[in-house]
């Protein structure tokens, strides 16, 4: 084959790859190998292809099979490591990534990755240290800024995450997602030129639509801070209605699940005799309840390391309770000792990977109000902390938020309040299944009289009061979430009653909720 037309044929196939078009990437990238017999690059193509469509043993098993043909082929290494990364077996991602380095020390995507891998289990130190060392290599690699500005965010360095966010946007004026990191710690006035930035980016470059909604919910924050209320929500139906467009909304199988477990917990009381000595304090709720709040009040504490928001649960529940993506009765139902040891111990040993010092940690993931009666279950002693605020409060933030994929209701007014209606009823529920084991953390009550509310809190997880958990904005600890800039700032108490601010624009939803 013409090296040229070699050429060409694999750069359309990597353009299909970037853009997220991996199942025609892989069928013609199979095709082109069948005339390039082990052609390494595309090997290393099809495995990243299987890794994004989720198969993630056929990417192993193709990487591993690229390093027995090659074992020098640091790109292989690397990719590998992102296969365990991705199933949090840590020690052997970082294993990998250092072996591309050993073969190629300047390879800066093994570099990068390390930098995710580290920030992922909060070591942000070693995070920082291989961004930069990246960015000494190539200082246009827009990714390894932002990346950057991601962890300075998230430990409240924000004047460091806006530079390196502001030079990933030099490199790449499109990443709007780094437009969006910088809104969410800034507070606009008229004359700020980030808003006139974004503006001006709207009307001149060629943008796609997940990159005009980032920023669309930008702009609806900028609008908010400058109390132009019509002019915010205006940018933030925008937002909503623009990304319903390239989203799931089918929430049928949620549904199913809550009803499967309500039926299953009714019907069964839940034995087990605990063995581990760690403490699992888990703070959930809706989003936007206050969860983050609660996370960094606590884990101010001595004796807490708080882990940020978690998918263990949910990941190791699915992984053994569910079929035909809804959790299985029968499943539940036969569930015995020996699996529910196993999946403790998993969830434990994932945990431990932060601090294997520590006894009390917390897991702050909102949507684990599903899993309450499992908690329970496989994790006795854990402490449960419910987070809840005024309902039209909570759902006007969850409407002004962009989130990951696991919050795609949140994009629709009818959407967000059935599945509110659908969360309350199964909080209401399991309250009455563990009448005294769940504490309802209310953030209106936390904001006007924090002393009592907060010792209340520490009273429920055993521990003794400190005066760190009363300052905790000044705790260092990494906040991944679209709280990142408010859990930084002592109690304040202007987002309480904010719906009134937009009542007028939803006032049918919040009828609905009254």
């Amino acid at each position: 084959m013409d090296k040229e037309i070699l050429n060409k044929k694999i750069q359309r196939l990597v353009n299909h790859f970037h853009a997220g078009d991996y199942a025609y990437a892989l069928r013609e990238s199979h095709t082109l190998l069948k005339k390039l017999p082990n052609n390494i690059f595309l090997m290393n193509l099809i495995g990243s292809c299987y890794q994004n469509l989720g198969n993630l043993k056929t990417a192993s098993d193709t990487f591993v099979h690229i390093i027995n043909l090659d074992n020098k082929n640091f790109a292989a290494y690397n990719n590998l490591g992102n296969i365990f990364k991705a199933q949090k077996k840590f020690e052997d991602a970082e294993r990998n990534y250092n072996k591309a380095l050993e073969i190629n020390p300047k390879y800066e995507n093994a570099m990068v990755n390390l930098g995710n891998l580290y920030f992922e289990i909060n070591d942000y130190q070693k995070a920082i240290d291989y961004y930069l060392k990246s960015l000494k290599i190539n200082n246009q690699n827009a990714l390894a800024y932002y990346n950057l500005g991601l962890v300075y965010q998230s430990i409240g360095e924000f004047n460091d995450s806006h530079k390196a966010f502001k030079e990933a946007l030099k490199i790449n004026p499109t990443n709007t997602n780094a437009d969006k990191m910088i809104s969410r710690s800034t507070k606009y006035t008229k004359d700020n030129s980030h808003l006139e930035k974004m503006r001006e980016k709207l009307k001149k470059l060629k943008l796609n639509e997940p990159q005009k909604t980032n920023l669309y919910f930008s702009l609806g924050k900028a609008y908010e801070d400058l109390e132009d209320f019509e002019e915010s929500f205006k940018y933030l139906k925008l937002a909503n209605d623009t990304k319903k467009k390239f989203i799931q909304r089918n929430f049928e199988n949620e549904y199913k699940t809550f009803k499967n477990l309500k039926t299953f917990f009714k019907e069964n009381e839940i034995h087990n005799r605990e063995t581990s000595k760690k403490k699992i304090i888990f703070i959930l709720g809706l989003p936007r309840s206050g969860t983050s709040l609660v996370e960094q009040i606590i884990s101010s504490h001595s004796e807490v390391y708080g882990c940020g928001e978690l998918d263990y649960i949910n990941k190791i529940i699915r992984n053994n309770l569910y079929k035909n993506n809804i959790l299985d009765k029968s499943k539940l139902k036969n569930i015995d000792q020996n699996k529910i040891n196993n999946m403790s111990k998993e969830y434990l040993d994932l945990v431990e990977k932060f601090d294997s010092t520590s006894t009390v940690f917390t897991d702050k993931a909102p949507l684990n109000f599903a899993w309450i009666g499992i908690i329970k279950l496989i994790l006795p002693n854990s402490k449960i902390i419910h987070c809840s605020r005024n309902p039209k409060d909570n759902i006007l933030s969850l409407y002004k938020n962009d989130f990951d994929d696991r919050l795609n209701f949140t994009y629709d007014l009818n959407d967000l309040v059935q599945f509110y209606k659908e969360y309350r009823d199964l909080m209401t529920f399991w309250t009455q299944k563990f009448q005294n084991e769940i504490y309802n953390a209310n953030y209106e009550k936390i904001l006007t009289n924090p002393h009592d509310e907060i010792k209340s809190l520490l009273n429920f997880c055993d521990l003794n009061f400190e005066n760190n958990c009363l300052d905790f904005y000044k705790t260092k600890r990494p906040i991944k979430t679209v709280s990142s800039a408010q859990a930084r700032q002592p109690i304040y108490k202007s987002s309480m009653a904010s719906y009134k601010k937009y009542e007028k624009y939803m006032k049918e939803f919040f009828d609905f909720i009254d």
